[in-house]
């Protein structure tokens, strides 16, 4: 996985984090990135993940494969989603492709 430095990924989880709140319509606290989602807020099932995948989609510019970037794990907290955002974009530069 890429090192990054503590300011880059306090920026990438923050803006995890309102991509997420805005799909629940909730307010997420910092100090719970690493809590499964679903334990936290009842409203984010199945169709809310699916939810929050395109919303990643779109706001990072990442394609999210749901066999390879298995939702379950890669979506259950925002600390997971930011990982997975960070190997995609990681894997973008490597490619020079994009969504």
């Amino acid at each position: 996985m890429p090192e990054t430095d503590g300011a880059e990924e306090i920026t990438l989880r923050s803006r995890v984090r309102a991509a997420v709140a805005a799909v629940l319509r909730v307010t997420l606290d910092p100090e719970r990135d690493a809590e499964p989602l679903a334990a936290l807020f009842e409203q984010y099932d199945s169709l809310a993940v699916l939810d929050t995948v395109g919303e990643v989609e779109r706001v990072f510019g990442v394609a999210v494969d749901l066999v390879d970037d298995d939702p379950r794990t890669s979506f259950a907290s925002v600390a997971a989603i930011a990982d997975l955002v960070r190997r995609k974009q990681a894997d973008d530069a490597v490619l020079g492709g994009g969504f």
